[in-house]
């Protein structure tokens, strides 16, 4: 049975350590791109489930650094055909009630600002991008992180409350993929 959230399904984990960029010296710089992906697949009700490598792929011109939302918001279109919106100013009451609707949102922010407990990497000075599917009744999110190299978990439940400093440190900039019929 698929885990699910208000019947929609959820996606399994995508690492960003297997995407191999060219250019990048073997850096990890497809946070973006694979939280696009996870916020794609559960938007379709994984009817679009692909690697954060296919979406960089797609990206003209190419870059071998992180990208910003402007460039996965192309190759999002170009990927799957639908729009990525993205802005700057959502407020935590916002986020959270996006969130508590189960709508999915892809964050940015400084890493640094995740308690390491909920990390998977010790140096965190650098800005990440992360999908949530939603935040329960008991205040719990499914978060995404790229750099969880668990590629057959669902995302990792952990405290909302570690979202709102995350956010805040790069001025509150979310997106989202409308979500698709079920």
């Amino acid at each position: 049975m698929a885990l699910t959230v208000n019947g929609r399904k959820i996606p399994r984990n995508d690492w960003e350590g297997d995407d191999r960029t060219p250019g990048a010296g073997g850096r990890y710089v497809t946070c973006m791109d694979t939280a696009a992906g996870r916020m794609v697949a559960y938007a379709t009700n994984l009817r679009i489930d692909k690697d954060g490598k296919v979406y960089r792929a797609a990206l003209r011109p190419a870059d071998p650094n992180g990208i910003t939302f402007d460039q996965a918001e192309q190759a999002v279109r170009t990927v799957a055909r639908l729009p990525l919106h993205h802005k700057s100013g959502w407020s935590q009451a916002t986020a959270q009630a996006w969130l508590k609707a189960g709508k999915g949102l892809i964050v940015i922010g400084r890493y640094d600002t995740i308690p390491r407990a909920y990390r998977h990497q010790y140096l965190a000075g650098f800005n990440h991008a992360m999908f949530v599917t939603h935040i329960d009744r008991s205040g719990k999110m499914r978060l995404y992180d790229p750099l969880n190299p668990d590629i057959y978990a669902y995302g990792r439940i952990v405290p909302a409350s570690i979202l709102w400093p995350f956010l805040a440190s790069l001025g509150w900039m979310a997106g989202y993929v409308p979500l698709q019929p079920l």
